[in-house]
């Protein structure tokens, strides 16, 4: 199974805010990684706040918006690249709003992934993850990273 605890998974700082909210965010994260990389829709959306949810990817041009529109990135996600996106992180910090990662996104999807001819081949670029939570739920997700790097460009 997959590693899911950031304690685990973040090789570098891990800087949680000493407060309830944060520990609970941080809780919620490691239940979302659990379910998302199990492929698991309804734990995964069991994660996802209900008021107009995001998932942005600025480099592909990928923001959906609403429950729905979430709930079907994530059932595509799993199609195209199940597991885990990034095996560790490099920082980690945990607030009472959102949630920062920074890593290298590192995946090899059955199929095209964001436009390219990628079946089999792994791909790699440094990327940054942030998480805004309400609720002790995720409102969204937005992922930045250099396309050009993802394509092997410089």
């Amino acid at each position: 199974m997959f590693r899911t605890r950031l304690d685990e998974l973040t090789r570098g700082p891990l800087q949680v805010m000493p407060t309830p909210l944060a520990r609970a965010n941080k809780e919620l994260l490691e239940r979302h990684f659990a379910a998302e990389w199990s492929s698991d829709i309804e734990a995964t959306m069991a994660t996802i706040h209900p008021d107009e949810p995001w998932q942005r990817i600025p480099a592909f041009g990928t923001h959906v918006r609403g429950l729905d529109a979430v709930r079907d990135y994530y059932l595509k996600r799993f199609e195209s690249w199940p597991g885990p996106a990034m095996e560790w992180f490099d920082r980690t910090t945990v607030t009472e709003s959102c949630i920062i990662v920074e890593g290298t996104l590192q995946v090899k999807p059955r199929g095209d992934f964001a436009g390219m001819a990628a079946a089999g081949r792994v791909l790699s670029a440094p990327c940054v993850i942030v998480v805004d939570c309400r609720d002790s739920l995720i409102l969204g997700e937005t992922v930045y990273l250099d396309a050009a790097a993802l394509r092997g460009g410089s």
